[in-house]
């Protein structure tokens, strides 16, 4: 059995899902070596949120990035390696930015933060970090059966789920295009979640993260601390039909998207910008949205439908076992490798 070689070079929660996904290969007995070179300052690529692999002669990087923000730095992983596995996958961009490389560069897959107790990326700093992002009162150990769900039949009323946060689009640090985008996704986030609350009542759970631009934006809309915990958060996510998932930074998909999948949901989500691996369909696996008024017309076509509902469900369980569970994703980037290297 030939050994992968997985080397860590920044622990950030990015690049948890897939040194998760090879610890799940390595327990199921693959032949993986981990090594922690996160405190390397002398290794090329310390402290992005990328992981190096060599497997079958063959250098491998899996890129986590939101979006495309920094080419420079991407070119550099791009000619260390062989094969490059990007999460935010653009066809257009790769074209654009890089024409030489297109060859060697698939589409990852959604992304979300998932671990297993053992991991080398539990370590207290990324545990900090988790908190900082995620909420104050969070475990660093989210492991893949604790997103997991199975498709059931919606409820009479069906619930629906919008928990998000807005971004500060004051920042001095970011560029006026990164400002106009956080107003853009900060205006969208409370329209929805104001519009869904007077629409559906007591079958809508959400609400923002009570942070300084929440209480300056929209201070009605702030959901209680306890429901910002993440483990309140994911039984909650448990307990609905139709969750709604919004654009990330630098146009990527939102994580809650990945976690909306593993949980074998109905998902409404703002329009894709980048590409993921397999045949996740709009109508089949999602109702996409641009504006709004179009979220609220979807999520209003999936409660009147229910049997399109429970089918959306159904396709988004099959399509986690076929591409998005930690170990599968990663055991098909390994496959394109072996395809390509006979």
């Amino acid at each position: 059995m030939d050994q992968i070689t997985v080397t860590i070079p920044a622990k950030r929660i990015h690049n948890a899902q897939t040194v998760t996904g090879f610890l799940m290969l390595k327990e199921a007995g693959c032949n993986v070596k981990i090594i922690d070179d996160a405190r390397n300052a002398s290794n090329p690529f310390h402290g992005l949120p990328v992981i190096q692999v060599e497997y079958q002669g063959k250098k491998i990087i899996y890129d986590h990035w939101d979006g495309y923000p920094s080419p420079d730095t991407m070119k550099a992983c791009l000619d260390w390696a062989d094969f490059y596995f990007k999460r935010s996958f653009s066809d257009e961009k790769n074209a654009l930015l890089f024409p030489e490389d297109v060859g060697k560069m698939f589409p990852l897959g959604f992304n979300y933060h998932v671990t297993l107790k053992k991991s080398p990326m539990n370590d207290p700093f990324l545990k900090s970090l988790a908190k900082y992002i995620l909420g104050k009162n969070q475990s660093s150990y989210f492991t893949p059966e604790v997103f997991e769900g199975t498709p059931s039949a919606p409820a009479p009323v069906p619930n629906i789920i919008f928990c998000t946060r807005l971004w500060d689009p004051e920042d001095p640090s970011i560029s006026t295009a990164l400002q106009q985008e956080r107003n853009v996704i900060n205006d969208t986030r409370i329209s929805i979640i104001r519009s869904l609350k007077q629409q559906y009542g007591s079958a809508f759970i959400g609400g923002l993260n009570d942070d300084p631009v929440s209480r300056k934006t929209a201070p009605d809309l702030i959901i209680p601390q306890q429901m910002t915990d993440r483990k309140h958060y994911l039984k909650a996510l448990h307990r609905c039909d139709i969750c709604i998932g919004s654009m990330g930074l630098h146009e990527s998909i939102g994580w809650k998207t990945a976690e909306y999948v593993a949980a074998a949901k109905a998902i409404v989500n703002e329009t894709f910008h980048y590409r993921v691996p397999g045949d996740f369909l709009p109508g089949k696996n999602y109702l996409p949205y641009h504006t709004a008024e179009e979220c609220l017309a979807a999520v209003r076509k999936l409660v009147n439908d229910p049997q399109l509902l429970l089918e959306m469900k159904v396709a988004n369980h099959q399509y986690y076992l076929k591409y998005l569970r930690p170990d599968v994703l990663v055991s098909n980037t390994l496959e394109i490798v072996r395809n390509l290297n006979r």
